[in-house]
């Protein structure tokens, strides 16, 4: 079979070679992958992957359902279909303890089944989504309120479900999760933020995966769809929070759980993390893009110049050098996703999805087309989705496509306007 551009034939070679090794059982199959031995750990251990939308078999079973869209190839469509059987099937299984988050939990689990069975028709997938979304964890309890593993990704999930499977009860649940976040807030003179329970970090975080702009992304969502002055109150702290940790001078935002870090001191204390989309600016820069598009002009707009210009600048700057990471979570594939997704909404930012495509064509040419030869986040050696083979895949069907979905901002539709900035668009609504 061949495929229409070096893109394209770059993310069908990834996808055929999950594909290869996919371990089958019952109709079902799952992978072995290399995962970290303890957070922050540098060393690895290989183990069965789980049901997660991050690393696991949720995340994997969509990538490879965008693949059979994209190719009409039916082996990437049997191998989605049977992931996404693993992923629904242990993700009932998994003690409640684990079962928060959109890319933890099991929220994101039934997201990646009910697209999808969009993707693919398949009712199969569809019914088990609304059965995993029904189950999921209830707004009350001590519970994490970012985006990656808490409540405020079970907000940004349940919405979309509540469109794409039409039920009205799962945006209820969305309704009530994001009124424990504004109970729980920290509001001081900088604005609104969260404590991450278990984590003793001197200040509360910045960033799209656990930290104050996720959780604004997640009342904004609420806001556009209930129109209620609370969740827009809670964007408008959350981002101002943020706004509060910005270096003018440098365009970058700190990671707070570095010491040492402190406001208006010039130059953030380095973590690695520049340009990301957990931590850094690529993250921060997807959740003002959302803000653009449903709230139109304000101070994110300035809050999106910033990051996103950081995020080109760095990934630019970095391109001379060797990839040592390409994977989406804290790698360049995240980075440049954020940018595609940039340049598509206006030509204001078209100079940043110019070096996501320059990041492709690079590693192309660095790296060829082995699938195998990509690095990613764990030890080079995971099909996950956020830190390994998926993700650079789903990146290269994007530089292919621009048009299929970012795996970081969910079904939220981002509407291009030519030369402009913003116009409304709200996708969730409350029936």
């Amino acid at each position: 079979m061949s495929f229409d551009g070096p893109f394209l034939e770059a993310a069908a070679a990834i996808g055929r070679r999950i594909v290869t090794d996919a371990i089958w059982h019952d109709g079902r199959c799952s992978w072995v992958g290399a995962a970290a031995t303890s957070p922050g750990s540098a060393g690895v251990e290989y183990q069965a992957l789980g049901p997660d939308l991050y690393g696991g078999t949720a995340g994997i079973g969509l990538f490879l359902a965008h693949m059979a869209t994209a190719t009409g190839d039916g082996s990437f469509r049997h191998t989605a279909v049977g992931a996404l059987r693993h992923s629904t099937t242990r993700a009932r299984q998994l003690a409640v303890s684990r079962q928060d988050g959109l890319h933890a939990g099991s929220v994101g689990v039934a997201w990646a089944a009910a697209n999808a069975a969009r993707l693919l028709d398949e009712e199969e997938l569809r019914s088990t989504a609304h059965v995993l979304a029904a189950e999921g964890p209830s707004p009350d309890g001590d519970r994490c309120p970012d985006v990656a593993t808490g409540m405020a990704g079970c907000i940004l999930g349940l919405l979309s479900l509540a469109g794409d499977l039409d039920d009205p009860r799962l945006a209820a649940r969305a309704r009530a999760t994001g009124d424990a976040i504004v109970r729980r807030a920290t509001v001081s003179s900088h604005g609104w933020s969260w404590a991450i329970p278990g984590r003793r970090y001197r200040h509360h975080l910045c960033g799209a995966a656990h930290g104050a702009g996720g959780i604004g992304w997640a009342l904004l969502e609420l806001f556009a769809a209930t129109g209620e002055q609370r969740f827009r109150d809670g964007v408008t702290g959350a981002f101002a929070y943020e706004r509060s940790w910005l270096d003018p001078g440098s365009g970058r935002w700190p990671d707070l759980r570095v010491g040492g870090q402190r406001r208006g001191v010039g130059q953030a204390i380095d973590s690695g993390m520049t340009g990301t989309w957990c931590y850094g600016e690529a993250g921060i820069a997807l959740t003002r893009l959302r803000a653009i598009a449903a709230l139109g002009e304000g101070p994110h707009c300035n809050d999106a110049d910033a990051a996103l210009e950081t995020t080109r600048t760095h990934l630019a700057d970095a391109l001379p050098y060797a990839i040592d990471d390409l994977s989406l979570c804290h790698g360049a594939s995240g980075a440049a996703d954020v940018l595609v997704s940039a340049a598509a909404l206006s030509d204001r930012w078209r100079a940043g999805g110019e070096v996501a495509t320059e990041l492709g064509h690079v590693a192309l040419e660095r790296r060829g087309k082995a699938a195998e030869a990509w690095p990613r986040g764990v030890a080079d050696a995971t099909p996950g989705l956020f830190r390994g083979l998926s993700g650079i895949g789903w990146l290269f069907l994007r530089l292919h496509d621009p048009g299929i979905p970012s795996p970081l901002s969910l079904t939220t539709s981002l509407t291009p306007v030519s030369g402009g900035l913003s116009v409304p668009s709200i996708g969730v609504q409350f029936r």
